[in-house]
């Protein structure tokens, strides 16, 4: 590496001399060409790194090392990500197609947009509205290959029973989904609200990353009200007593296969593995898949 002081040093006045016109545009003319060297160099020396769409992700080997191929999973739950990436990897029709699978998982809109709005994924758990936000299933051939059962959305508090009112909810701390797409935890508790001509600005609105965070800040006092969906866990630390339906039929999330090309035995042989996992949860609502239409292939 070169000295800047070495190259100017020559072009220093001597005590009492002036510098001509002339002689100051050389010399910042000449700063100018080492700056730019200097930046070359320490460019070609440390090329840029750019981090990939999405960092977390797991990722296994089929039978058929040799096939670079991947089948790539996108998921919102890290758990379901890991558990359907290994019994996929396992699969002996998977194996044959694919070298390997990797699944990403992700809360963010703007990652459900990334993967399925521009056809990365090829199998992907969203909701409706979303992929027909971004027309999935004309754009790409994503087709449903299972679903989970509609819902309902409550408000849910600790300690009464909430009011639909707007009277009732003003000044009420109020705990809400960061996404967006979320149905119960953002779009359903937003519309009600708008409909109670409620100012989202004016309210007190805390902001969460998951359903089970939003429990937290209810059991903690930090907000008087959550909107969310009912699962048998809460009864160990929340009350039926205390929860009001919004919504009562709110459409579940849904398992998309893309088929651009007619990959029948991917269809069925992806569409038995997720029946086979869904026997062995102990949730009773992500046990209680639909197949629909059902692979009947011999």
């Amino acid at each position: 590496m070169f000295s800047i002081t070495y190259l100017v040093r020559p072009f220093m006045l001597h005590p009492g001399l002036t510098w001509s016109k002339t002689s100051l545009i050389f010399l910042a003319l000449l700063l100018c060409s080492i700056v730019w060297l200097v930046a070359q160099a320490l460019h070609l020396s440390a090329p840029p790194e750019f981090s990939p769409v999405i960092q977390r992700h797991t990722e296994c080997s089929t039978e058929q090392n040799g096939n670079s191929s991947a089948l790539i999973l996108f998921i919102n739950t890290e758990s379901v990500a890991r558990n359907l990436s290994r019994a996929l990897c396992a699969n002996s029709v998977v194996g044959k197609q694919f070298g390997s699978v990797k699944a990403f998982w992700s809360h963010s809109e703007a990652q459900v947009l990334q993967f399925v709005g521009k056809g990365v994924a090829d199998l992907a758990l969203v909701k409706e509205n979303l992929l027909e936000a971004v027309q999935g299933e004309t754009t790409y051939g994503y087709k449903m290959v299972a679903a989970y059962p509609d819902y309902s959305a409550y408000l849910i508090a600790m300690r009464e029973k909430p009011v639909i009112s707007k009277e009732y909810l003003i000044g009420k701390r109020l705990g809400l989904l960061d996404y967006p797409t979320s149905r119960s935890g953002h779009i359903i508790p937003i519309q009600l609200f708008k409909s109670l001509n409620l100012p989202l600005d004016n309210m007190q609105i805390t902001y969460a990353n998951s359903h089970t965070e939003l429990r937290n800040l209810l059991t903690s006092d930090q907000v008087d009200i959550i909107s969310s969906f009912w699962r048998e866990s809460d009864q160990a630390i929340l009350s039926k007593n205390y929860i009001t339906p919004i919504e009562q039929a709110v459409s579940g999330t849904k398992w998309y296969l893309k088929m651009d090309t007619n990959n029948i035995d991917l269809f069925c042989a992806v569409q038995q593995t997720l029946i086979d996992i869904a026997k062995n949860q102990n949730s009773s609502y992500f046990s209680r898949l639909t197949t629909e239409p059902s692979c009947h292939v011999e």
